[in-house]
């Protein structure tokens, strides 16, 4: 008897919780409708919580919990740095603004400690930020990689800004291969970072090339460089004159990196065709290893949406081809509501148009643009706008938030309610000169597992 009741007894770890109160799996659920500091807490309690929080099942769960795949509560809040003077070298300390109402916890500074002070308060051009992670330069030739919320940072070089490269941060979040860790805090930190640039050739009748470089987050250093071919969409450069990737935040939707790029011609003669926008379309779900990015398949080109000129079209001469310039910052990638595509933003002066990528088609179409927020009731300064006047500023992956501005007037729109709002009130400074620096911070939901070891 002594046997069958010292068998029944559950052992003295954390599967004790359960017969204490909720069953694990209670609390579990219970956990994912928290927020991020909240669930955090929740890992910290046990392993056998942690096993079941950063397991790939909560994250899908927390997806399909949320309306359109998004998951709002993920926009932590914003970093924002007022710069002076002619060329902004008079830089102010930055400062955090919460998102939400209930998020007052951390308003007005950092939401991590001394380590995120000091990764963020010293000023800086942001790169590239995607899942939690934020690129930065800090010089002509050097930047770093670093976390705000746990205070990692890598120092890295960075290529010259002349050099037209753009560059696109992998985190757990996107499904892909990241390489194997070289120690804790690689393990708890893990990304892959690609410097990425479009290429013209040099001979006649050679195609496009695309140059990619992978970061070994181990030694903070680029791998050799790989150069893939570019097909699709006419990817001749007679094509393509003077094509080059805008400096636009690039989407991972199922192992796909898109880009929006754009290639220029002032030439009205033929053969060249007129300027105009493309979509570069590159598979980044292989990792090729230590310093290599693993992409061997070729890129493909996608024509942007029809009536989607550049400035520099030479051929809109019309009234009617005149309303169809619209300049870069009116255009900003993201994934779709579905999540299996990707969707194309187009900030205009009284709508937002959302264009998505029929990716069944052959070759790939543009649907029409079924989506369209009327932002014509936002509060604005000045009541009358020019196209040149309204700007997309960021889009989230995870939380499906998009910041806009409208003239004078910064604007925050829910794709997952389509609501629009105004969220100036914080950072009057920017409304006026975008090149104030403002960082909407987004966590990824990898970022939702907390960095506690699993022996602890």
């Amino acid at each position: 008897m002594k046997t069958m009741t010292s068998e029944m007894k559950p052992p003295p770890s954390s599967s004790s919780l359960s017969s204490r109160g909720l069953p694990i799996d209670v609390i579990v659920e219970i956990a994912e409708r928290s927020d991020p500091i909240t669930l955090l807490r929740c890992a910290a309690a046990c392993r056998q919580l942690r096993r079941a929080i950063s397991g790939e099942g909560l994250r899908r769960e927390l997806r399909l919990r949320n309306a359109a795949g998004f998951v709002p509560v993920l926009l932590r809040g914003f970093y924002y740095q007022p710069l002076h003077g002619a060329h902004g070298f008079l830089q102010e300390p930055v400062r955090f603004f919460a998102a939400g109402a209930g998020a007052g916890d951390h308003h007005g500074q950092l939401p991590a400690g001394d380590d995120a002070v000091e990764s963020l308060a010293v000023g800086f051009e942001t790169v590239e930020a995607r899942g939690g992670f934020v690129v930065a330069r800090t010089g002509s030739s050097s930047g770093k990689v670093c976390n705000p919320m746990t205070g990692y940072e890598l120092p890295i070089p960075l290529p010259r800004k002349d050099l037209v490269t753009s560059y696109l941060l992998l985190t757990a979040d996107d499904g892909v291969g990241l390489g194997a860790s070289s120690d804790d805090d690689s393990e708890l930190h893990r990304f892959r970072l690609l410097a990425v640039q479009l290429c013209q050739p040099t001979n006649k009748g050679r195609r496009l090339r695309l140059k990619m470089q992978a970061l070994t987050p181990a030694t903070g250093r680029w791998g050799p460089t790989t150069k893939i071919p570019v097909h699709g969409g006419g990817g001749d450069r007679h094509q393509h004159p003077g094509a080059e990737l805008l400096a636009r935040h690039p989407v991972v939707v199922n192992g796909v990196a898109y880009f929006l790029g754009v290639s220029h011609s002032f030439d009205r003669q033929r053969p060249h065709p007129p300027s105009h926008y493309f979509i570069l379309r590159v598979d980044v779900s292989d990792h090729g290893g230590d310093g290599r990015n693993g992409t061997t398949k070729a890129a493909t080109i996608i024509p942007a949406p029809e009536g989607l000129k550049p400035p520099s079209c030479s051929r809109c001469t019309s009234s009617e081809a005149a309303a169809a310039v619209v300049t870069s910052k009116q255009l900003l990638l993201t994934p779709s509501r579905d999540r299996r595509s990707v969707a194309l933003l187009v900030c205009r002066t009284t709508r937002v148009e959302i264009h998505t990528l029929d990716m069944l088609a052959t070759p790939s179409a543009w649907a029409r643009a079924t989506e369209v927020v009327d932002t014509a009731a936002v509060r604005r300064r000045p009541c009358d706008l020019s196209e040149s006047e309204v700007e997309l500023h960021w889009s989230g992956e995870a939380s499906g938030a998009v910041v806009l501005r409208l003239g004078g007037t910064v604007c925050q729109l829910d794709r997952a309610t389509m609501a629009i709002r105004t969220i100036d009130e914080e950072f009057p400074e920017f409304r006026y000169r975008s090149r104030h620096m403002l960082l909407p911070y987004e966590m990824g939901l990898s970022s939702w597992v907390p960095s506690i070891s699993t022996s602890a």
